[in-house]
């Protein structure tokens, strides 16, 4: 029962999939930071949406359960929608797959991409950035947000000890020494003035 209600919604999405154009969607577009904010994109979670929510009021646990039926049309629903989500030559290595979790396992696997390549990308774009002809205040908001992003990739530990304090501040202080040496040449005054400074300060105040 569940085998042919899952075959039959495959065989449906691979009829779908043989027109591209009415695929929009990639799996590997994860990394897209602005579909995290835009209502409109197919890959918005609200505030509703968090691995604790309970979709279904009963758990599935045996397919003599009454529910069963319902548990494997709303899977076959997923795995249709899924299916739609993907170009079809990546639907047709997963099409015959029994379980939208084993879909999604396996989408997950291959498509997966670890922080270490992010993290490489944000600090060669940090190498290579300087004020140029930007202002302060683009220059600032452009090298705060690569550094927000290596944060948010490689967040810092928590630790009730008190290095963690001193960690804290040389990694504050690298900050500042970063900023100032992008900085262009009629700043030179100003950069002296705060070098001269013991402790240095914050990057915001810098």
């Amino acid at each position: 029962m569940a085998h042919n209600g899952g075959v039959q919604t495959r065989k449906n999405a691979n009829r779908s999939n043989s027109n591209e154009d009415s695929n929009q969607f990639s799996v590997l577009d994860d990394h897209s930071h602005s579909h995290n904010d835009d209502p409109r994109s197919p890959y918005y979670l609200s505030t509703g949406d968090h691995p604790g929510a309970n979709l279904v009021p009963k758990i599935l646990t045996d397919e003599d359960d009454d529910d069963f039926d319902m548990w494997n049309r709303c899977n076959s629903l997923v795995i249709s929608w899924m299916l739609h989500a993907i170009t079809p030559d990546i639907a047709d290595s997963i099409m015959y797959m029994e379980s939208a979790s084993a879909i999604w396992d396996e989408l997950q696997e291959r498509f997966h991409q670890k922080n270490a390549p992010r993290i490489f990308e944000a600090k060669r774009c940090m190498q290579i950035l300087t004020q140029g002809s930007n202002d302060v205040t683009t220059y600032y908001t452009r090298k705060k947000a690569l550094w927000d992003q290596i944060q948010e990739y490689r967040p810092t530990p928590v630790c009730t000890c008190g290095e963690m304090k001193t960690l804290l501040a040389y990694q504050e202080g690298d900050r500042v020494l970063e900023f100032m040496v992008g900085l262009i040449e009629s700043y030179t005054n100003a950069r002296s003035q705060i070098l001269l400074q013991d402790p240095l300060p914050s990057f915001n105040k810098a």
